[in-house]
Formats: structure tokens, C-alpha cells, sequence
């Protein structure tokens, strides 16, 4: 009689154990996503894929596992202007960025024809500017930014110059970022020069390859 009782004061106890141990089985954790991913392509295709510095395939490619926040892509093609675009990537979703690459302008060779009839003589210098400008380096983290500007001068007067120089302005959308004063030296008549100028500038952070330009303003000569 005693054995029974017993038994029949365990068997709540044992009911009590197995639901508890029922209860914590039955529950799940929810699995939390924290990357998402990228799908890059590009026009010309075949571009080299930078995210954060970190070599990641070519064009056209999805970069999967990114962390959840803010990177930056940069696409490399030889013969074209790099590509730099800030990215903000979400958890469990894919972002798209399609990028148009501009081609760097190429530097053709001058050649100077001597004809019979003399060009008109000129009292002063006629100089005539132009260049581009390219990224100096290959990380471009934060402003300022170092920027190359290539600027190539040509007296295409009778004249010679003693001293050049020239503003080069950096313009986005229309407004002026920064610009610098070049050197150009000294320039006769019918020659040609060409230098190279480091200049540092704070860009948008939504500035493409193809919306900064370079312009030369207030030519100023020396004889």
C-alpha cells in the first residue's frame, strides 16, 4: 500500500520534468541574416572588381556574403578611367550597380608641316590648353582626395613665350571643387609642353569618373 502511494506522489513530479523539457525543445531561435550581396556589371565588360581594396572577380559577377553597411567598389579597365562608387549594403538583399566607363583620352602626336607660304607673324604668343584629369592613387578613402591633372600646352603662334601658366579648375555638375595654378615654362613658337600636377579635392560622395571635368581659364603669358 505504502509502494503505491509512493509512486503515485512521483508520477506529478515526472509529468512536471517532461514538460518543461518538452517546452525548451520546441523552441527555435529565428536565424538572423547580417550580409547581403552585390551584382556588379559594366560597359565595356570584363572589368576588374575592387570592394574595400579586396580583388573580387570581373564584370559582370554577384559578390555574395558582404557584410550589412557601408563599402566601397571601385571597377579597373585598361585604357578607361576608374570607376569609384560608394555602396550600401542591406541584410538579405542583393544590390545592383551598372556602371558606363569613360575612356582616357589618348595623347596624339604633334606634327609640324613646313609649307612654302609663311604663317602671318604675330605679336604675341597663341598658346592653346587642354588635359584630363585621372586618380593619383589606388585607394580613394576619404577627402581629400589626390587627383593627377595631365595638362599639354601648344604655341601655335610666331611668337615665343617666356613663362605660362594656367588655372585648371575641377567642375562637377557646373560647380567649380577646386582648382591650382600649372606651370607650363617656357614655350616657342610652333612647340609644345606637357606636365603632369598632384591636387588634392573634396568629391561627392556620389561623384562617378564621368561627371568631374577639368578646365583651363586665365591663360597667362609672359614674353
Amino acid at each position: 500500500m505504502h509502494r503505491w502511494k509512493a509512486m503515485f506522489q512521483i508520477i506529478p513530479f515526472c509529468i512536471l520534468i517532461l514538460a518543461v523539457l518538452a517546452a525548451g525543445c520546441s523552441e527555435t531561435e529565428s536565424p538572423v541574416f547580417t550580409t547581403g550581396s552585390i551584382l556588379v556589371s559594366s560597359t565595356p565588360s570584363g572589368a576588374e572588381i575592387y570592394l574595400d581594396n579586396e580583388y573580387r572577380g570581373t564584370t559582370p559577377s554577384t559578390i555574395s556574403g558582404v557584410a550589412a553597411g557601408s563599402h566601397m567598389l571601385e571597377l579597373r579597365q585598361p585604357g578607361y578611367e576608374r570607376f569609384v562608387q560608394p555602396v550600401e549594403v542591406t541584410a538579405e538583399d542583393a544590390g545592383i550597380v551598372s556602371a558606363v566607363l569613360t575612356v582616357i583620352p589618348e595623347t596624339l602626336p604633334v606634327t609640324v608641316v613646313t609649307t612654302a607660304t609663311p604663317r602671318a607673324k604675330t605679336t604675341v604668343p597663341q598658346i592653346h590648353v587642354n588635359g584630363y584629369w585621372t586618380y593619383s592613387s589606388t585607394t580613394v578613402t576619404q577627402n581629400p582626395v589626390p587627383l593627377l591633372i595631365h595638362t599639354e600646352a601648344f604655341n601655335v603662334g610666331t611668337t615665343d613665350a617666356r613663362e605660362v601658366t594656367v588655372n585648371a579648375m575641377l567642375s562637377y555638375q557646373g560647380r567649380n571643387l577646386c582648382w591650382d595654378k600649372i606651370y607650363l615654362g617656357s614655350l616657342k613658337a610652333g612647340g609644345h609642353v606637357a606636365t603632369d600636377t598632384m591636387i588634392s579635392c573634396n568629391l561627392p560622395s556620389t561623384l562617378t569618373s564621368s561627371d568631374l571635368t577639368v578646365r583651363y581659364q586665365n591663360v597667362q603669358v609672359t614674353q
